[in-house]
């Protein structure tokens, strides 16, 4: 091999020594990306397995839409937070990587989720409206279930820390309905949830100490009871129109 040679293979190795060191310097900046897209695949294809792809992938950006609700509402009471983690068959979480001070603050994390949540079954709708898609009326009443199910006032679910910002003794009837549908249904996760509610009703049994965290104006408590009502008023409405639709 003459020196040429020699010269040009080495610099060939250089060059791909540091397209290495770069991707891998990208993958190092973009491991939370990387994690949730990787989620978000695997998750596709089991639920596209289990129910055909075009749903599969209108169900996963129902909840990456949700997830997203939560994203925002965090970032603009000022908790950072991790990117969605997409989990077959339970749905997607995001981590807090702060504690809210206080419930109004949580309440209005929790929030967000089925606020976006219910404009994206309204929007699946009016796409339905323009184009007479099945398929957009199917994920308009998925948006709806799915917002609604989370708006069950027991942990761990969205409407459990909504709950806490206007009465715990929500949780009562939280739990009685995931009770119901768990005799109803019979799925695990149903029972999980349950048993996971009937913990935090145990442990409400100690709330005067953190009752710092719950003390909240009346102000405060309305104001979340309107959000809270409202969003059940839009999406237990649209859940029967859309359910008439389909039949």
């Amino acid at each position: 091999m003459g020196p040429w040679q020699v010269i040009s293979v080495g610099g060939r190795l250089i060059r791909r020594c540091v397209i290495f060191l770069m991707g891998l310097a990208a993958m190092v900046q973009l491991g939370p990306t990387v994690v949730m897209t990787g989620s978000m695949a695997i998750s596709l294809v089991i639920y596209a397995a289990a129910f055909g792809v075009k749903y599969a992938a209108g169900f996963i950006l129902l909840l990456f839409f949700h997830e997203l609700g939560h994203l925002v509402a965090s970032r603009v009471v000022g908790i950072p937070t991790g990117v969605p983690i997409f989990l077959p068959f339970i749905g997607a979480v995001i981590s807090l990587k702060r504690a809210p001070r206080n419930a109004k603050m949580a309440a209005n994390v929790a929030i967000g989720g089925p606020a976006l949540g219910t404009l994206t079954a309204l929007i699946c709708l009016a796409i339905y409206f323009w184009n007479d898609s099945i398929l957009m009326l199917v994920l308009a009443y998925t948006a709806c279930l799915l917002n609604l199910f989370n708006l069950i006032p027991c942990d761990p679910l969205d409407g459990g820390r909504i709950a806490s910002a206007i009465s715990p003794h929500m949780w009562w009837v939280g739990s009685l309905v995931i009770g119901g549908l768990f005799f109803y249904t019979y799925n695990f996760i149903m029972l999980l949830i349950f048993f996971i509610s009937l913990l935090r009703l145990w442990r409400s049994d100690n709330m005067n100490d953190a009752e710092d965290y719950y003390r909240l104006s009346v102000r405060q408590r309305l104001t979340v009871l309107w959000w809270y009502l409202g969003l059940l008023a839009v999406l237990g409405l649209t859940t029967l129109y859309t359910a008439n639709l389909l039949r």
